[in-house]
């Protein structure tokens, strides 16, 4: 039995990124979600240059979708907890649990897909992804 490794960031929803009631704004969720991503595949051995500049392959996100089960208010703070979902042979799906005080206030699922740079064609995940991702992969 192994057990997953969990990213976890915490974050402040800003003034900015809520509505005149100081709910935030659905949409900022994926941004969120994107930040913290960001924040995790260094964690996972990458380097930002590394992943989103120097690949030999692209990786965009072909399906982005989030659940949410409470609002999120302005000022404050909330942990979100990064997984690796599930492997493909060309693809990875990410989860992002937002909660506070333990409570999941939302879930995001980001599938990101692995291309070949010049065609633009599905490939298969390279190895080395998938072995950095690995030790993230949320048990089933």
């Amino acid at each position: 039995m192994f057990m997953t490794e969990i990213f976890k960031n915490r974050i402040q929803i800003k003034f900015h990124q809520a509505d005149p009631a100081g709910i935030m704004y659905f949409a900022q969720i994926f941004t969120l979600a994107h930040d913290s991503f960001e924040l995790f595949i260094q964690k996972a051995g990458f380097t930002w240059t590394e992943w989103f500049q120097e690949n030999k392959y692209l990786i965009p996100i072909r399906h982005a979708e989030s659940d949410f089960q409470r609002p999120f208010l302005a000022g404050q703070f909330y942990e979100i907890e990064v997984t690796v979902a599930h492997f493909s042979t060309s693809s990875f799906q990410m989860q992002y649990t937002f909660k506070k005080n333990d409570v999941i206030h939302a879930v995001v699922k980001m599938i990101h897909t692995c291309l070949d740079k010049s065609s633009f064609q599905k490939i298969n995940l390279p190895e080395d992804i998938k072995t950095r991702l690995s030790p993230f992969l949320k048990e089933t």
